[in-house]
Parts: C-alpha cells; sequence; structure tokens
C-alpha cells in the first residue's frame, strides 16, 4: 500500500498582519519576538519588508490622479474613434453625393 503524505498548507497571512508585522520590527522589536507574537515563522519576515518597502510610497499617491489619468486615455481614444466616423462618413457621403 502506498502511503499519502498529508498535504502541506500554508498559513496566509492578511495584509494587516504584515503591515504590523513590519512596523513593530521598524520600531525596534526583535524579528524573533515579532514572528512568535504573530505566529509567522521569521524566514517570512524579509520578503514581507522588501514589499513594504517597495510598495511604501505608493500608499500615498493621489489615487484620483490615477483616475483622472484612466479618464483622460479613455476620452483621448473616444476623440480618435470618433474622428476615424467623421472621416469615414465624409468619404461615404462625398462619394454617395
Amino acid at each position: 500500500m502506498d502511503k499519502q503524505e498529508p498535504k502541506v498548507t500554508r498559513k496566509a497571512y492578511s495584509s494587516h498582519v504584515k503591515f504590523q508585522a513590519v512596523m513593530e520590527v521598524i520600531k525596534g522589536k526583535a524579528v524573533g519576538e515579532v514572528a512568535r507574537l504573530y505566529g509567522f515563522h521569521p524566514t517570512l519576515f524579509p520578503r514581507w519588508k522588501r514589499q513594504f518597502e517597495e510598495k511604501g510610497p505608493g500608499i500615498f499617491e493621489d489615487r484620483k490622479t490615477d483616475e483622472s489619468q484612466k479618464k483622460i486615455e479613455e476620452l483621448t481614444r473616444m476623440i480618435g474613434k470618433k474622428e476615424i466616423e467623421i472621416e469615414l462618413l465624409k468619404k461615404f457621403l462625398g462619394s454617395v453625393g
């Protein structure tokens, strides 16, 4: 008989837990202490810290700017389509009349 090994399931940590853990280490607590407190293995911490450092500045970006830029791009595409439609209609009406 084949022995089936139990599946190892990884625990998923919320972004809130990751953020709190990184903040506590930044404030001076030891990684091991924070890992025990939140129940994660200390080897996870460097990845979380790197993600925090890479994405951290993005939390201060103005979301309205992103939305406005998307709207401008959408409207620019619409104008381009309308210009093409107008040209096609001019050609069609010019050939009919």
